[in-house]
């Protein structure tokens, strides 16, 4: 079978996170490891809890991304919208080349609302932006509040500073694409629009925005789940760190995990693997936790995450068994999709 051009890179960005969580392991007292681990399974409720909290985030993220589609007039029942949404878990979690899990629902919401591409693709950007765009604020507004933690400890320098320019940048990025008017004659906007790599994706955010910025409804209750859900995320790895022993209370965990989530979000190793794991063992190790119990619960964390993900892989088998094709025909027609997206995609404005 002929690999897409796309795997060898994701094949190199899963080593390096495999990598960085091997040398965490290397510096790391494994039997200190086995005795937190043997204690966490003394302590399931708290296990148990946390995995429930995910999935509660994850109908969080239901809800909002049907909201979005209702606000384009993509019309699905709730059924679809929670299988559609969990196959994109599963393609996020385990498809680490061109047939990721954005693309996967964008697909199949197109084929549920007879085929509307473009307004199926831009749904789902538009609900990946809101989420990442608030949990960027969320870091930011701990970063000020807990500045002294920050500045007292040189390990989380390097991680502030990162937040610092990755809301600079997305300050910079709203102004611009709500004042998109200002901009699209010149030529470095039409230069970057133009560009093969980038300009799809500027010009799927200028759809995002086009269809959704006179929304305000919609907008304000996406905001409010996406808040509700960055906070049950919160709660949930305070149950998984009440698991291993890790006695800190819910403001430690505001305080750390936004940025954890945000810098981890950025597209250097699938779904962060290791990112997420070396900013935990640094930044809870500047709240006196050790590496024995920080780094399980970042891989606790990552696990729920994944098993919750299967599940949606079970849905996916029912999608193609269904429709009367196997598993490799479906992924070859995902595939195909995805080097046939951008030519969907007009920069010209939607109709309302």
């Amino acid at each position: 079978m002929k690999f897409p051009k796309k795997v060898p890179y994701a094949l190199l960005r899963l080593i390096a996170g495999v990598g960085i969580i091997a040398y965490l392991f290397s510096r790391m007292d494994l039997h200190g490891l086995m005795a937190v681990l043997r204690e966490s399974l003394t302590r399931w409720p708290w296990l148990l809890c946390g995995a429930i909290i995910c999935f509660i985030c994850l109908c969080i993220g239901v809800i909002r991304w049907k909201i979005i589609l209702d606000g384009r007039g993509l019309r699905m029942s709730w059924g679809r919208v929670f299988s559609v949404f969990f196959i994109g878990q599963f393609f996020n979690a385990f498809m680490f080349g061109s047939t990721g899990g954005d693309l996967a629902r964008a697909f199949y919401a197109a084929q549920e609302t007879h085929h509307k591409k473009t307004e199926a693709v831009a749904t789902v950007l538009i609900d990946r932006m809101i989420g990442l765009v608030l949990l960027d604020f969320i870091a930011l507004v701990m970063l000020i509040a807990r500045a002294s933690f920050y500045i007292n400890h040189w390990v989380t320098h390097v991680p502030a500073f990162l937040m610092l320019g990755m809301n600079l940048l997305t300050a910079i990025g709203l102004v611009v694409l709500f004042n998109i008017h200002r901009f699209q004659h010149w030529p470095l906007f039409r230069r970057i629009t133009n560009h093969p790599v980038i300009g799809p994706i500027i010009k799927r955010t200028l759809i995002s925005i086009f269809l959704y910025r006179r929304k305000t409804g919609v907008l304000f209750k996406t905001l409010l789940l996406s808040l509700v859900a960055h906070l049950l995320i919160i709660l949930e790895c305070y149950c998984l760190g009440r698991s291993f022993q890790i006695h800190l209370g819910l403001i430690a965990y505001l305080t750390v995990i936004p940025m954890i989530m945000a810098i981890a979000a950025l597209p250097i190793t699938p779904g962060g693997l290791g990112i997420r794991e070396g900013l935990a063992v640094a930044l809870f190790g500047a709240l006196g936790i050790g590496i024995t119990q920080s780094l399980p619960l970042s891989l606790m964390l990552y696990l729920i995450g994944v098993v919750w993900s299967l599940f949606g892989g079970m849905i996916f088998l029912g999608y193609t068994a269904g429709a009367g094709r196997t598993t490799y025909e479906e992924l070859q027609k995902l595939r195909h999709e995805a080097s046939s997206v951008d030519a969907n995609i007009r920069v010209t404005r939607p109709h309302p």
